[in-house]
C-alpha cells in the first residue's frame, strides 16, 4: 500500500472552543487560544509547554502575530490589552493598554533584498554594547526557565534584529505601527482613513514605505496604498538604530521595574513585622490617653537615665521587643543588606546602559542629521538623559545611604536587644551567660542619639528607613532638616551650569518616575503629530463587488513576500478572488478562482489558507448527498467521508484572469479525507505543517511530505495514518521534520 502523503502527527480534544490557533515560524511549537482565556503553547504538535496565565481574568484573545524570527508572541485581548510572550516560557515580557480595540494584528519586517541606499560606510557607529558592562542577571529575580527552544532571544537583546520589524494593530478604523513591538511609531485614525469602509488587513510592502490595506464597503472589497511610512525606507539605517535603542531602553525599563520591585518587598519583608509590633504598641498608649508620651521621648529616657516608663517596660520589653527578637532583626537585616546591595548594583547598571542608549541616539542626531525627517524630537532626548543622570546621582546617594546607615541601624536593634535584656535581668533577678556590654564609641552614641532625633519623632516612628526611598516618591520632612546626616543628601553647591540635578528632595523611586514618564514622552511623540499629517486620498489598485447573496462576512487570507503581496478573497462557497500586488511597480493582477468543476455544487469549503505564494490549502465538507454527484468529482473525493483537506496549485501558466480547472485535475497537489467535520485550519507551508480545528472540539495536526506525491505520481484520497512509534523527530535548526524509520530504510 502507497504510503499517504499527508501524516497525523497528533489529535487533542479541548473543553472550549478554540479562537485563533497560530505555528511558530522558526520554532515547533503551536499557540491555541480559547475561549475560555487560556493561551496554552504546545511542543511538537500536541505537549503542553507554557500558558500565559490570562483564563482567570475573563478576556478572550482577539489576535495573535509571532515577530519573524520567533521569539516573541503578541496577543491582543478583548479589553483592548496587548501582551508581548516569550516564545521560551510564555513570560510575559510587557502588557499594556491599547486606546482602540483591536481587530486584527500582524508582524512584518523588511525583506527587500536590495542594498540600503543610505548605508554610512565612513560613519559605520560602534555599537554602544562595546562600551558598556555585559548584563547578568541575579538569581533572586531570574525566572525559571523550560528548556523548550535555544537560549531565548525576549525583548533584552534586538543585537540580532539588523532589519526593522514592525507589530501592526488595527480595528475598525485605526491602525498602530509598532517598532520591534515596542516603540509606537505612527498611529493613523479614523480622519485619514475612508469613513465608509472598514479594515480587513493591514500589511506592509516589503521596504516598509507603504501600508496595504484591504477594506469592506457595502458593495465591494478594495484593495488600495497608503504611502505614509517613506521615512522608514528612506533612512532604513538611521531609523533601524534609533528604535533598536529606544526599544532597547523601554525593555531595561521593563526589567529594571522587576528589579525595583524585588528590591522593594525585600527591604519591606525584613522590618514590616518590627515595624507592625511598635505602631500597634504607639496606638495602645495613645489610646490611654497617656498626656505627652511619644515613643521618642521614652527612647530618650532610657539613652540619659537608664529608665523608661511602665508601660514600657511592660508591654513594649515585656511583650513585644526582646532579646531573642533583637538578635533575629539584626541576622535578617544583615541578609537583607547584602542582597539589597547586590540588587541596587544592578539597577545602577541597568540605568547605566540606558544612558549609554541615549547618548548613541544623541549621537545619531549630531552626525546624520536625520531626526528632522523621522519626527524624533531632540528637546525629549535631553530631558531624559537629565533624568538618567539625576537618577544615576540618586543610586549612589542611595548606596551611601546604606552604608552610613547600616552600622547606626545596627547598633540602635542591638541597643534596644541589650535594654531588653537588663530589664529582664533585673526584674526576675536571674544571672546570664551574655556579655552585659555594648562594645562601642562615643560617636556611635551620638549618631543613635541623631537617628532617635530624626526617625522616632512621629507618632508613628519610622523604623523601616531603608523602604522608604522606594515607597513614596518625595523623601520624608526629617531628612529635610538639619542633622549629622543631612550631610549625605547636602548639595548645597546649586553650580546652575550643572547638566544633572540631585534632586535631593526626590526619592530613589521618585526620580526613577521622572525617568519613566520622559521616557514615555518619548514614545508617545508620533503619537502625537501623526493625525494632522495623515490627509491624503488612497490610490485604489483593485476593487471585488460583493455577493451580496453570500455570508456577510468576508474570508480572505493574505501572504507577504519579497516580490509580492497576496489575497485570497471568497467569493461565494466555491470562488475566490486572487490579488497579486507587486510592489516594484505597484500594480495589481485580479483573478478569478472557480473550484466548482473540482469538488461540484454539493460542496462548500469551511476554510482556507494560503500554503505558500502557489498553492492553496482548502478543508471543505457535504452540502448534500453525493449519490448524484458526477464522475469526475467521485474520482477525486472519497465519498465514505464527509470532509476533505486539499492542496491545490494556483499557479497558472497562462494569461488569463480565470483559473477554473476545467477538465484538467493535475492542479489538485493532495486530496485527503478527514473523519471530523472541519472549522478552522493553519498552516506552515514552509516546514509541510497542517492543523485542523474541527467542530467536535478537536485539534488535528497533521505533516504533509510533497515528495509523496512526487513518488506516487497523483493525489492521494487515503485517510491520514498516524505515524508509527518508529518515528523519529529530527531538528535541523530550527525546522523540525519527521522521518519515517521504514522510509530511512528504503
Amino acid at each position: 500500500m502507497d504510503t499517504p502523503s499527508l501524516r497525523l502527527a497528533e489529535e487533542k480534544n479541548f473543553h472550549s472552543e478554540i479562537l485563533l490557533f497560530s505555528f511558530n515560524p522558526e520554532h515547533d511549537i503551536i499557540v491555541v487560544c480559547s475561549a475560555n482565556g487560556d493561551v496554552i503553547a504546545y511542543q511538537a504538535y500536541i505537549r503542553k509547554v507554557w500558558a500565559l496565565g490570562t483564563r482567570n481574568q475573563r478576556k478572550k484573545a482577539v489576535s495573535l502575530a509571532w515577530r519573524p524570527d520567533g521569539q516573541v508572541l503578541a496577543v491582543t485581548f478583548s479589553n483592548r490589552s496587548l501582551v508581548l510572550a516569550s516564545v521560551q516560557d510564555g513570560h510575559s515580557l510587557s502588557s499594556e493598554t491599547l486606546s482602540f480595540e483591536t481587530r486584527a494584528c500582524n508582524w512584518v519586517e523588511r525583506i527587500t533584498g536590495q542594498k540600503d541606499e543610505n548605508t554610512h560606510t565612513e560613519l559605520e557607529p560602534t555599537s554602544i554594547a562595546d562600551y558598556l558592562p555585559v548584563l547578568v542577571d541575579l538569581p533572586s529575580i531570574n525566572r525559571t526557565r523550560k528548556h523548550v527552544v535555544d537560549p531565548p532571544d525576549d525583548l533584552f537583546s534586538l543585537d540580532k534584529q539588523t532589519k526593522l520589524n514592525i507589530l501592526i494593530l488595527f480595528g475598525s478604523n485605526d491602525i498602530l505601527l509598532r517598532a520591534f513591538g515596542l516603540w509606537p511609531l505612527l498611529l493613523i485614525n479614523r480622519t485619514s482613513l475612508p469613513t465608509d469602509q472598514s479594515l480587513l488587513s493591514v500589511t506592509m510592502s516589503p521596504a516598509l514605505d507603504t501600508l496595504c490595506l484591504l477594506t469592506k464597503s457595502d458593495t465591494s472589497v478594495n484593495y488600495s496604498l497608503f504611502e505614509c511610512t517613506p521615512f522608514l525606507s528612506d533612512y532604513h539605517n538611521d531609523y533601524v538604530q534609533l528604535t533598536r535603542s529606544l526599544c532597547r531602553i523601554k525593555s531595561l525599563i521593563l526589567f529594571n521595574d522587576k528589579i525595583l520591585t524585588t528590591l522593594t518587598e525585600l527591604t519591606t519583608k525584613c522590618f514590616a513585622d518590627f515595624q507592625s509590633r511598635v505602631n500597634t504598641f504607639c496606638q495602645t498608649m495613645r489610646q490611654q490617653e497617656t498626656k505627652q508620651w511619644t515613643f521618642q521621648c521614652e527612647l530618650m529616657s532610657l539613652l540619659s537615665t537608664g529608665n523608661c516608663s511602665e508601660p514600657m517596660q511592660q508591654n513594649f520589653f515585656g511583650n513585644i521587643f526582646d532579646y531573642g527578637y533583637a538578635k533575629k532583626l539584626v541576622t535578617s537585616f544583615e541578609e537583607t543588606r547584602t542582597k539589597s546591595k547586590e540588587l541596587i548594583v544592578m539597577f545602577g547598571r541597568i540605568i547605566e546602559h540606558i544612558f549609554g542608549y541615549l547618548v548613541e541616539i544623541k549621537g545619531l542626531q549630531q552626525w546624520y542629521g536625520k531626526f528632522d525627517q523621522i519626527e524624533f524630537d531632540p528637546n525629549i532626548l535631553q530631558l531624559c538623559l537629565s533624568n538618567a543622570g539625576s537618577l544615576l546621582l540618586k543610586i549612589n546617594e542611595y548606596t551611601d545611604f546604606i552604608h552610613e546607615m547600616s552600622d547606626v541601624y545596627t547598633f540602635f536593634l542591638r541597643w534596644l536587644g541589650f535594654v531588653a535584656h537588663q530589664l529582664h535581668t533585673s526584674k526576675h533577678n536571674t544571672s546570664t551567660h551574655h556579655d552585659e556590654q555594648i562594645e562601642c564609641t562615643e560617636a556611635d552614641w551620638d549618631h543613635l542619639m541623631e537617628f532617635i532625633d530624626s526617625y522616632c519623632s512621629f507618632d508613628e516612628p519610622l523604623l523601616d528607613i531603608f523602604s522608604m526611598y522606594l515607597k513614596s516618591e518625595n523623601l520624608p520632612e526629617t531628612l529635610t532638616r538639619d542633622s549629622a546626616y543631612r550631610k549625605l543628601l547636602d548639595h548645597s553647591n546649586n553650580n546652575k551650569q550643572t547638566f544633572f540635578s540631585p534632586k535631593s528632595r526626590r526619592s530613589l523611586l521618585g526620580t526613577y518616575q521622572d525617568l519613566k514618564q520622559s521616557i514615555a514622552k518619548t514614545f508617545e511623540i508620533r503619537l502625537q503629530n501623526s493625525s494632522s499629517q495623515m490627509n491624503k486620498s488612497l490610490p485604489l489598485l483593485a476593487s471585488i463587488p460583493i455577493d451580496q447573496q453570500s455570508s456577510s462576512t468576508i474570508e480572505f487570507d493574505q501572504r507577504r513576500s519579497q516580490h509580492a503581496i497576496s489575497y485570497i478573497i471568497q467569493q461565494n462557497h466555491l470562488q475566490f478572488h486572487l490579488i497579486i500586488y507587486t510592489p516594484a511597480n505597484k500594480q495589481c493582477l485580479v483573478r478569478l478562482i472557480d473550484l466548482q468543476h473540482v469538488l461540484g455544487p454539493h460542496r462548500s469549503i469551511t476554510n482556507f489558507k494560503f500554503y505558500d505564494s502557489d498553492k492553496l490549502a482548502i478543508v471543505c465538507g457535504n452540502t448534500a448527498e453525493l449519490n448524484n454527484a458526477n464522475t469526475a468529482e467521485i474520482t477525486i473525493m472519497n465519498k465514505n467521508y464527509l470532509t476533505n483537506f486539499m492542496i491545490i496549485s494556483i499557479k497558472s501558466s497562462t494569461d488569463s484572469q480565470i483559473i477554473d480547472f476545467i477538465g484538467n485535475h493535475s492542479n489538485i497537489l493532495i486530496t485527503c479525507p478527514l473523519k471530523d467535520m472541519p472549522a478552522k485550519l493553519t498552516v506552515d507551508g514552509r516546514r509541510n505543517l497542517i492543523a485542523v480545528w474541527s467542530k467536535t472540539r478537536k485539534l488535528t495536526t497533521f505533516i504533509y511530505n510533497p515528495s509523496d506525491d512526487l513518488s506516487q505520481g497523483s493525489s492521494s484520497s487515503q485517510v491520514p495514518i498516524r505515524m508509527d512509534d518508529e518515528s523519529t523527530l529530527v531538528q535541523s535548526g530550527s525546522i523540525t521534520t519527521i522521518i519515517s524509520s521504514q522510509e530511512s530504510i528504503r
